[in-house]
């Protein structure tokens, strides 16, 4: 199995439009209440600091980060994304500069030591060149800049996956196997609450090949984040009690060395 970013491409196109209802629609609880202002925290301080968002999708976190003060430029590569995207900044001018490109292109983009900070919100584990894309990543950033970025936790994201339930389809305990089992794979969006379903290809990487990736890059990892809810937003949200029990996302924060 092998996939290029163009697959990626193609497969994000078709989703576009759903992916957009999902984050814009409140559906995607996860990323809203629980890793989105996870990552947005460690991305701090951001106010007049010029930040590179890779992977940006429909523009959630640029949105954030400008709001915050940051002056943002975003890519994706996807067409259909950037469109929306764009489409949102139309709607609610930020200032936000989006790019049709692939993230590991950054650096024949943008001026060497050009960003204070490179972030990215659950979308590097969806590009094809990981490798390329931190390189390209630590060149665009200035001495001491610092990458910031979400992925699913790769101790829970693993090959196989189950929530074993009661009978009335409460979550019980969550099955796990086949962790070493990394590369490409395929992500199903086919949760209900979706307005459309389609797959994406994504590459799985241990904790251990994920830290020789970044110290290969160039970076060491400043602290480790796993976001979970706290007690009141479960009991606000229900549906959030299963990442308060277990880490669904890892936040890595680095600096170029």
């Amino acid at each position: 199995m092998s996939f290029t970013d163009e697959d990626a491409a193609k497969a994000w196109d078709a989703g576009a439009s759903a992916y957009d209802r999902f984050v814009d629609s409140g559906a995607d609880y996860y990323r809203l209440e629980v890793h989105g202002p996870a990552l947005l925290a460690a991305c701090e301080p951001v106010r007049d600091r010029l930040v590179l968002d890779l992977g940006c999708g429909q523009g959630y976190l640029s949105r954030e980060l400008a709001s915050t003060g940051a002056h943002v430029h975003a890519v994706d590569v996807s067409a259909g994304l950037i469109a929306i995207a764009q489409e949102h900044e139309a709607q609610k001018p930020l200032g936000i500069r989006y790019h049709c490109a692939s993230a590991a292109t950054v650096a024949i983009r943008f001026p060497r030591g050009h960003f204070d900070i490179v972030a990215g919100c659950m979308s590097l584990q969806d590009m094809a060149d990981v490798p390329g894309t931190l390189r390209a990543a630590a060149t665009v950033l200035r001495q001491d800049g610092r990458m910031v970025f979400s992925v699913p936790h790769p101790a829970t994201d693993t090959a196989f996956r189950e929530w074993e339930r009661d009978p009335h389809g409460r979550k019980l305990s969550l099955k796990l196997d086949r962790y070493f089992e990394s590369g490409p794979s395929v992500c199903d969006w086919n949760m209900p609450r979706l307005t459309a379903h389609w797959s994406s290809p994504c590459w799985r990487y241990t904790l251990s090949e994920w830290t020789q990736l970044l110290t290969d890059a160039g970076f060491t990892i400043r602290h480790l984040h796993e976001p979970r809810p706290t007690e009141a937003q479960v009991v606000a949200n229900p549906c959030l009690d299963d990442c308060r029990r277990m880490p669904y996302f890892l936040i890595f924060d680095l600096v170029k060395i």
